[in-house]
């Protein structure tokens, strides 16, 4: 099943063990469309009232960025979450990424 959410992001929810898996679309540095998986990224409406997950864990992707705001460093951080690897931080920050919505204002005429 494909679904569009407002954010623009291609994502593909496929049904495996009561879990979402994700799939986005990406522009390569050459401007070419890629198709990136974010395995790691988990959905279960069961578990952790449906937020993303890292791997099934009971570690949210919102966790992930709050933790990264405070431990700048991320061997202090994966000291404090042993479970977590350098690849679930790079799935949780291009999950999360997108969802950030650039807009462009426009500038209000001085008087």
């Amino acid at each position: 099943m494909l679904s569009r959410p407002s954010s623009g992001i291609l994502r593909e929810t496929t049904h495996h063990a009561e879990s979402l898996s994700n799939t986005r679309w990406r522009l390569s540095r050459k401007g070419e469309k890629q198709v990136e998986k974010l395995d790691r990224i988990t959905t279960d409406p069961a578990r952790m009232n449906g937020e993303p997950c890292i791997r099934n864990l009971r570690l949210t992707v919102r966790r992930v960025l709050e933790a990264l705001a405070i431990y700048p460093d991320c061997a202090e951080l994966k000291r404090e979450y042993l479970e977590l690897e350098d690849e679930d931080i790079r799935q949780a920050l291009a999950f999360a990424a997108p969802l950030v919505d650039d807009k462009v204002l426009p500038i209000p005429h001085a008087r």
